[in-house]
């Protein structure tokens, strides 16, 4: 039934009714925001026009919810709108988060003011809150929360149960139980279910599974998101480097990264910095992407130069400005395949140098069947296009799309495989250099033949 009252909610609260009754009943509101979703909540809020409207809405917002619901909007959009909070406002927002959520919130302030929220907060919550920060964004460290349930290696499964009842309760999903010495050093984990279904007078350390995978604080978000995936858990237990434990990553923090992840291996094969973002300033995202984009002018002048090495041969036979154009787009659209399916088997360890020789042969046998088969096609269509020069044209533009095409699925295989071994990111120079030599082998192979052919 509380479903069924959500999604009519929804259906009827959209921006403009949510901002009418803002102004005209905001008690209604209120109540009406209490019904919704977090999610459901960020993205009316998303939808709004500018940050005041937003800000209007987020007034409304019950202050228990509100942390939760800011989390749920792109980071820009994040940051602007708690520039306007003052620090009691967001030390009242982060008492309501785990502390996970309270580190990722405070990093979207500026940092004088997070020490001063800091500074405000319960001495047990400081304790938990300030080493999460101390850890990169982006790390395992960065990832974890305080809050976890953890029992000494000597204690038994009646005493376990007796303590998880007393303060199991203020856990979220709490799935599994962590073992630890009297150094606090992790000696093993121990899911729940095999707790209740244990003796009462067995030993934790008995019972215990002392193989169970563990992240060092240090650890990369995307070697994190791989241990999920390989070892199929729920959570996992961080350590330090001496073994101490001092956090779990649950889940649903790591589905977060697996999606940031695959956006910026997007954002980054298309040239786009992963900061970008639809709320930013005009003239930010204009400076991000005009760096790339000068690359890519410098690239597009090398083929200008290609071409222009066969004026006299184009001058001579107009039917090859005609047709080059689709030799090298043909090799582009053909190396970006190769190099999307190798730059992701990178991305999710499939692929590495080490095994890269079978992706290889693969991709490039590919690249040549589809070459014969569209070398064929544009050599009908060239031969009957052009009759005036006839089947010679039509021999040379196959020749070349199965030239360029070769050499696309070399490039968009090799390329990646090299950069990683340079400890260069593939999705980020990928795809401006796989452009380069697609256009430049695909024009000067049309050409060059077409000058040694047909003049």
């Amino acid at each position: 039934m509380s479903q069924m009252h959500r999604q009519t909610t929804t259906d009827v609260l959209n921006v403009t009714e949510a901002l009418r009754l803002a102004s005209e009943q905001p008690a209604s509101l209120r109540q009406k925001l209490s019904d919704l979703h977090v999610a459901e909540i960020a993205a009316l809020i998303i939808d709004c026009r500018d940050d005041e409207q937003r800000r209007r809405l987020i007034e409304l917002i019950d202050e228990e919810r509100l942390g939760d619901v800011l989390l749920q909007l792109p980071e820009a959009m994040q940051e602007d709108l708690l520039a306007f909070f003052q620090p009691s406002d967001i030390e009242e927002i982060v008492e309501h988060l785990d502390s996970d959520d309270a580190a990722d919130l405070l990093q979207a302030v500026d940092k004088p003011v997070a020490d001063v929220v800091i500074d405000r907060l319960e001495p047990e919550e400081r304790r938990g809150l300030a080493p999460l920060l101390e850890h990169d964004e982006e790390s395992a460290g960065g990832l974890m929360q305080a809050e976890l349930f953890k029992v000494r290696d000597d204690w038994t499964v009646d005493t376990v149960l007796k303590v998880l009842r007393r303060w199991g309760r203020e856990i979220e999903n709490l799935n599994y139980i962590y073992v630890v010495d009297d150094d606090d050093r992790l000696t093993g984990v121990l899911p729940l279910y095999q707790l209740l279904l244990s003796e009462p007078d067995q030993r934790i350390s008995a019972i215990q599974d002392t193989e169970f995978p563990r992240a060092v604080a240090g650890q990369d978000q995307e070697e994190v998101a791989k241990m999920f995936e390989k070892y199929d858990v729920l959570a996992l237990p961080v350590i330090d480097e001496q073994g101490l434990l001092i956090g779990r990553i649950t889940a649903d923090d790591v589905i977060d990264v697996i999606h940031e992840e695959a956006t910026e291996d997007m954002y980054r094969l298309a040239a786009l910095s992963d900061e970008d973002d639809l709320a930013e300033p005009v003239l930010t995202t204009a400076r991000r992407r005009g760096l790339w984009l000068m690359v890519n002018l410098g690239t597009a002048i090398a083929a200008s130069i290609v071409i222009s090495q066969f004026e006299s041969t184009i001058a001579n036979l107009v039917a090859l400005a005609v047709l080059m154009p689709i030799v090298a787009s043909m090799g582009g659209i053909a190396g970006t395949q190769t190099l999307t399916v190798i730059v992701r088997g990178i991305a999710l360890g499939r692929v590495t140098f080490a095994n890269a020789r079978r992706a290889l042969i693969k991709e490039v046998s590919v690249s040549m069947v589809s070459g014969l088969l569209f070398a064929v096609v544009i050599g009908i269509v060239a031969t009957f296009w052009f009759p005036e020069v006839g089947v010679k044209l039509g021999l040379v533009i196959a020749a070349a799309m199965m030239i360029n095409l070769f050499a696309a699925g070399l490039a968009g295989a090799v390329i990646p495989l090299t950069l990683q071994r340079l400890h260069i990111d593939p999705a980020l120079a990928s795809g401006t250099i796989l452009t380069t030599i697609t256009d430049i082998v695909g024009f000067f192979s049309f050409l060059g033949l077409a000058t040694l052919f047909l003049l």
